[in-house]
């Protein structure tokens, strides 16, 4: 087995373009207001700030009023562009720019008082992810990546881990507690490559997970039940640090992509292999059907 020094894959290129230089500047602006939103508001939590969305799916003040200032600086910044966000919904009309927001990926953990949560804003154009950041609140950690100028970590490339066999290999997952139907194959799934892998973690913030992933703490991660915000960013991350993705037949992510699997190039296609015996039929199985992800992304 290899060591687990993540593998410097791409040059230390900065973003260059104006265009993207402007939609980093934005990015970094709309992710440190909602930061500072999460951080007020952590462990600070009463009565009323908390409802259920559904089974097993809850959204604070703190969500919302985070989203609101991501909001704010894009609308300030880029009038034109439309914006589909987990909590007030938008547009996602399929002209021009989109950008699909997460502002507070592990709302669980951040109801409970766990530490383990983070901002996530991905840029697409023309259905194709341009620009990813997610952003750790509490350690200040921003993680980002454009298309072809490569993944950073507060400035510093990233690269994913090098580890080359499985016996050796540390993986993080989401349990699908908002979609039963999963349970018995993520069950089976998750007991098969236990067996195989050094050990896995489960944090609750599918975003930190896939940065993890690009920056070498994790050699891969999986989760059979997600939606474009929960992965979006993380997906662009973890390609330009050298890494790959896919769901769990093998297909690019995209806007109506419910499962996810994320690895380093040598354990993606034994990781693929392996989960995909257990998953049957086309990843939108995975996930609500794309006219709910339309009714949801209509919201205003």
């Amino acid at each position: 087995m290899s060591g687990r020094r993540p593998l410097a894959s791409h040059p230390p290129a900065r973003l260059q373009a104006p265009g993207r230089e402007a939609q980093l500047r934005a990015a970094l602006s709309a992710a440190r207001a909602a930061g500072t939103v999460i951080r007020r508001g952590f462990r600070c939590l009463e009565a009323g700030d908390v409802r259920a969305k559904g089974v097993n799916d809850f959204v604070t003040r703190v969500d919302l009023e985070a989203e609101a200032a991501i909001r704010k600086v894009i609308a300030a910044r880029f009038p034109g562009h439309n914006v589909l966000a987990e909590e007030m919904g938008g547009q996602d009309s399929g002209d021009g720019p989109l950008w699909v927001i997460d502002p507070l990926d592990g709302t669980t953990n951040f109801i409970h008082g766990i530490p383990q949560f983070a901002v996530s804003l991905a840029l697409l154009e023309g259905g194709r992810s341009v620009f990813g950041l997610i952003h750790e609140p509490l350690s200040g950690d921003i993680f980002r990546a454009a298309a072809g100028g490569g993944a950073f970590l507060n400035d510093r490339p990233i690269a994913v881990s090098r580890t080359d066999e499985l016996a050796g290999a540390l993986g993080a997952t989401g349990f699908p507690f908002k979609a039963p139907a999963q349970r018995p194959a993520y069950a089976r799934a998750f007991a098969a490559l236990l067996e195989r892998c050094q050990d896995m973690r489960r944090c609750g913030a599918a975003a930190l997970d896939l940065a993890y992933v690009a920056c070498g703490r994790f050699d891969f991660f999986w989760e059979a039940h997600l939606l474009p915000w929960d992965f979006l960013a993380g997906k662009l991350i973890v390609e330009e640090a050298g890494g790959r993705t896919g769901d769990f037949a093998g297909e690019a992510l995209s806007l109506k992509t419910g499962s996810v699997l994320a690895a380093n190039p040598r354990l993606y296609p034994v990781l693929q292999s392996e989960i995909g015996r257990y998953f049957n039929g086309p990843s939108d199985k995975f996930i609500e059907s794309s006219i709910e992800i339309g009714e949801r992304s209509g919201r205003t």
